[in-house]
């Protein structure tokens, strides 16, 4: 449960929210005044029906992101195959020297003769090679990531609890990891902290996270806004997604009726307190667990911006790619007179250090 503190008065009610009863006359139950003493506004949602307003609102939200990033993934690989797809019937290589050729030192140079579409069109396709270059080693950076934290925890000491695995840890910490099959895990750390009903809270939170499989939505998103690092707004959208994820677990922990809110407090309280935390309590999961619905919107301007730049590649690659048309052979006088291995092997090793080149720029 990673948290940042906001202010002084927020964990001052996080932990007011902490001591408060779940049942019965305490502030949780129906038509009690917020944590803050004002009395409720009529018609205004109170803090025991804010799961049912804003923790669903959480969840439609993530998987309304999730839909859109991953949608315009595809998409935006779908455009650099296209590019890539027009260059191979807009350019003629051929095996032997062209026509158009000049003298040098007594050898015929051939050099590549093309309009300006199919110059167009080739800058295109280098743009949608290198992206999916970089989509395919983001991908099997998270699946070796993945593999190395699987073998890490492998060699730790767990024992169950539950459906969750508890690990020899030090330091407060509960996560969920694995791409096809995620898990539960919490530190010995964490149970020996949290009682109870806090500890339940935090197994509750990760296993929301297990059940939509959200190591693997984000893993995916993570790959999309590295691979296809020319369409803006795709970094905005998985951080939009991590963020509404982490609110739609809290809703899982908090319960449908609210009656978990003291529990969820005490969790963060725990992990934002403890001796060797690094973190604290996020602001927005702070509004929520004090029953304030959160303000979130779907990124319209985002994935119109995003939906823009791919359909202006798809249309530039469609139109300029009708009326591209360009020649060039592999036959350099230097080394034969029929196509060379070697030059064919070296295309792809150039385009590869142009594309390591501008990853690292990224």
């Amino acid at each position: 449960m990673a948290m940042t503190i906001d202010s002084g008065s927020r964990a001052r009610n996080v932990r007011r929210r902490a001591t408060q009863p779940a049942s019965g006359s305490g502030p949780t139950t129906a038509g009690a005044p917020p944590v803050d003493g004002a009395p409720p506004v009529d018609g205004a949602p109170t803090a025991a029906d804010a799961p049912t307003a804003a923790g669903k609102s959480a969840r439609l939200a993530a998987a309304r992101v999730s839909r859109a990033s991953l949608g315009l993934g595809v998409l935006g690989l779908a455009a650099c195959s296209l590019v890539l797809l027009r260059v191979l019937g807009s350019w003629h290589v051929s095996a032997t020297s062209g026509s158009h050729s000049i003298d040098i030192l007594g050898q015929g140079v051939s050099y590549p003769v093309a309009n300006a579409a199919a110059v167009v069109i080739l800058l295109l396709a280098l743009l949608g090679f290198v992206a999916l270059s970089m989509t395919m080693v983001a991908g099997a950076r998270e699946l070796l990531a993945v593999r190395r934290f699987s073998r890490e925890l492998a060699r730790r000491s767990q024992r169950r609890l539950g459906h969750a695995h508890v690990i020899d840890e030090p330091q407060p910490a509960a996560f969920c990891a694995g791409l096809l099959r995620p898990r539960v895990y919490v530190s010995s750390a964490t149970v020996e902290l949290l009682d109870e009903g806090a500890l339940e809270a935090v197994l509750e939170h990760e296993r929301q996270h297990a059940r939509r499989r959200d190591p693997l939505r984000l893993a995916a998103c993570r790959v999309i806004a590295r691979g296809l690092f020319f369409v803006p707004g795709l970094n905005k959208l998985s951080g939009h997604y991590r963020a509404l994820a982490e609110l739609a677990a809290d809703e899982a922990a908090v319960g449908s009726d609210g009656s978990n809110r003291p529990a969820v407090a005490r969790a963060m309280l725990g992990f934002a307190g403890g001796e060797h935390s690094a973190g604290g309590i996020d602001p927005d999961r702070v509004d929520y667990l004090l029953g304030n619905a959160p303000s979130w919107r779907f990124p319209w301007l985002v994935c119109i911006a995003a939906a823009a730049s791919i359909a202006l590649l798809i249309g530039v690659g469609l139109l300029v790619g009708a009326a591209a048309s360009g020649r060039a052979t592999l036959a350099p006088p230097f080394l034969s007179r029929q196509p060379c291995v070697l030059v064919l092997a070296l295309i792809p090793g150039i385009i590869w250090a142009v594309a390591a080149r501008l990853r690292t720029r990224v």
